[in-house]
């Protein structure tokens, strides 16, 4: 993966989480080789809400296997919604995406999307 440093992020993927630390060490991979498999420049924040298994913690020490992760905790906010909001307010790419920390969603419909978004001429390379 190259540097985030000068490369546009085409995917900003918003993982919104409370206690998901048993999931996020194994969704993270996941994901990561998903969204290499698209060729497309990607990132993954993960927006904690202080979740007392310590999700948060697990993140930020993923961050330095995974560069293009990057991870919000909420001392004084809650809910899906807003941690969903509150990710795409920091996100840097041009397609929003969210997924589920808790492994419900399978990671592999990121592709189709993007797939289903570049048939439809929704986004150019």
């Amino acid at each position: 993966m190259q540097s985030s440093i000068n490369r546009r992020i085409e995917v900003s993927l918003v993982i919104p989480t409370y206690n998901e630390r048993a999931n996020i060490e194994s969704l993270i991979p996941l994901i990561r080789a998903v969204l290499e498999e698209t060729g497309r420049s990607f990132e993954v924040i993960i927006v904690d809400d202080d979740s007392p298994d310590g999700t948060w913690q697990v993140g930020q020490e993923l961050m330095r296997e995974y560069p293009e992760l990057r991870v919000l905790r909420r001392l004084h906010e809650r809910g899906l919604a807003r941690a969903v909001l509150r990710g795409w307010q920091e996100a840097q790419g041009e397609i929003l995406a969210v997924i589920d920390g808790d492994l419900q969603h399978p990671p592999e419909t990121l592709a189709l999307l993007i797939e289903a978004l570049e048939k439809q001429g929704g986004i150019s390379r």
